[in-house]
């Protein structure tokens, strides 16, 4: 008989679902409305967990052992928050290198890069935006973190809508001004003050 467990903790297959995409349907109906499944580890061996998992086709008996690890949306928030210094480390060296070009007169690398930079920092609006909306459902009276993480959103969109035109006009100098000191200013201050202040909402 197959051991399924969830967290650690013993579940009982009352229906005793045949398919592993079965199984995994009837355990998200006893979730609650913040908790997803984030990994699936079958027989010891683990998977993220998503439901065009290839594995989910397969049969429950084929395996000893099902183990289901969830976390709730505000969990997975705090732990994105994690990777964020690393993030902000790499698009501040990516900045750093593209101004170099540009002063090096390197124009078409530098062009090649500018597009990698402004993707990048496009998903990290994405990314710290869907971060703070979650914690901000689960820790609704962060009013000052709040007002923070806004500035330095309108202040990071401001800098990316002033860098387009600035190299459309082919204006080094701006765009390197833009680049080197606005951009990294304002990443620099979600590193060192905006994103602690959020980490430090996980124990509330």
């Amino acid at each position: 008989m197959t051991n399924i467990l969830i967290n650690n903790e013993s579940y009982s297959d009352k229906k005793e679902e045949k398919k592993l995409s079965d199984l995994s349907n009837s355990i998200y109906k006893t979730m609650g409305q913040e908790e997803i499944i984030t990994d699936i580890v079958l027989d010891g061996e683990s998977y993220p967990f998503d439901q065009d998992l290839d594995l989910l086709d397969g049969e429950v008996s084929q395996y000893s052992s099902i183990a289901f690890k969830t976390s709730t949306s505000t969990e997975l928030a705090f732990q994105a928050l994690d990777s964020c210094n690393g993030y902000i480390e790499n698009l501040n060296d990516k900045i750093l290198e593209l101004c170099k070009l540009y002063q090096e007169g390197q124009v078409e690398k530098a062009n090649i890069l500018f597009n990698e930079v402004i993707d990048v920092l496009d998903l990290f609006i994405q990314l710290i935006s869907s971060i703070f909306s979650t914690i901000k459902r689960s820790r609704p009276s962060l009013l000052a973190s709040n007002k923070e993480v806004q500035q330095l959103e309108i202040h990071l969109l401001s800098v990316l809508k002033a860098l387009v035109p600035a190299k459309e006009r082919n204006d080094i100098i701006m765009l390197c001004d833009l680049l080197e000191y606005e951009l990294i200013d304002n990443l620099t201050q979600w590193k060192i003050k905006t994103i602690p202040n959020l980490k430090a909402l996980r124990n509330l």
